[in-house]
């Protein structure tokens, strides 16, 4: 057997049970033999299709089909399937019943007697009968027993409700009750009379309060027009300071303030700084003027001084001889002649700077 028919017989036995599966859903087994009976009804009242087909309580079909009858669009045919060994006979009436309180449908195959070769067969039309919600929960027969108990029960409940309304103890029970009512009802009737003396009494005081409520409206309307100019003003603020961008103002002023907070948080900063470099100052002028270190001994060693401004007179008196007399200091002799003595001046200026210094 090649795989292509493998494959169809899968495909061909896995539709077949599809198609039993559904059909066993509905209520319908095709794999067993059912006889199919129609019925037309007027009102099937929310009838759904797989609805049990019942004898006496025991289904023995379901409902197969529901359609509107093509000539007569004002009734309904239904088809039920029925077992194969149920034999219905001619009188057989088809009671479309409901089955509990939430409301769904069955039908009832009633009958009376068995047939006897004159069984209804496959396809016949069967008579249909609709039965209301009572009716179907109540056999027609029991109707008036049930009616009866109805009746005994509701008067029990009617003979107590005369006792306790006129019983002698008035404090319990429903006399009780309904003495609270009376007193509430006549309380209820002084509470109505106090409220109409109330607004007789301030009818007056109400007219004056409308019309000074008149005058009042009377000054609005007068002045309709200033309050028109008012309220135009007012309108025209409103669209200047919203022309004027104050968010954007306000936006720049912010960020103005956030620059200017920056600039002085730097500048505090820089005095941080300034003030440690004068104390550095400060105290570098202290050591100073405490003849600390070499610049203090400068300034506060006499004899350095002295010194310093010897040297400074021997500077000068240096050069001012060196400017006058530079044969002193430099000779220079091409032919080999032979160099002068120097014959210090009657003038030296050393002699007076030495006078000076003695």
């Amino acid at each position: 057997m090649g795989r292509e028919i493998k494959i169809g017989l899968l495909a061909i036995i896995g539709i077949g049970l599809f198609i039993w599966g559904y059909k066993y859903l509905l209520g319908t087994n095709v794999l067993k033999r059912s006889n199919t009976f129609y019925i037309e009804y007027q009102d099937i009242d929310h009838l759904q299709v797989s609805a049990p087909v019942m004898i006496h309580g025991f289904q023995v079909g379901t409902v197969t089909n529901i359609k509107l009858n093509p000539e007569n669009l004002r009734t309904i045919i239904v088809t039920i399937s029925v077992d194969n060994d149920i034999k219905l006979p001619p009188n057989t009436v088809a009671e479309l019943r409901s089955v509990g309180m939430m409301g769904g449908k069955s039908i009832e195959l009633a009958y009376v007697g068995l047939c006897d070769g004159d069984c209804l067969e496959s396809g016949s039309q069967l008579k249909g009968k609709s039965f209301g919600f009572i009716q179907s929960m109540v056999e027609p027969s029991e109707v008036e027993h049930y009616l009866a108990t109805i009746e005994q029960g509701i008067g029990g409940v009617i003979d107590s409700i005369n006792y306790s309304l006129l019983e002698e103890d008035p404090e319990s029970g429903l006399g009780k009750t309904v003495a609270d009512l009376r007193i509430a009802i006549a309380n209820l009737k002084q509470t109505t009379i106090h409220i109409n003396r109330l607004f007789s009494s301030a009818s007056g005081k109400l007219v004056t309060v409308l019309e000074d409520v008149s005058t009042v409206t009377g000054t609005l309307k007068t002045n309709n027009e200033e309050i028109a100019g008012l309220l135009q003003n007012a309108n025209s603020i409103t669209a200047q300071l919203a022309n004027a961008r104050l968010d954007t103002t306000i936006l720049a002023a912010n960020r103005a303030l956030g620059s200017t907070g920056n600039m002085m948080e730097s500048l505090e900063a820089t005095l941080v700084k300034a003030d440690l470099t004068f104390d550095q100052l400060q105290a570098l002028l202290k050591g100073i003027n405490a003849g600390n270190g070499t610049l203090g001994s400068l300034t506060q060693s006499k004899e350095l001084y002295d010194n310093l401004n010897r040297a400074s007179i021997n500077l000068d008196l240096l050069l001012q001889d060196f400017r006058l007399n530079p044969k002193r200091y430099v000779n220079v002799s091409v032919f080999g002649k032979k160099q002068k003595d120097y014959n210090v001046p009657e003038q030296d200026p050393a002699f007076d700077s030495l006078r000076i210094e003695k």
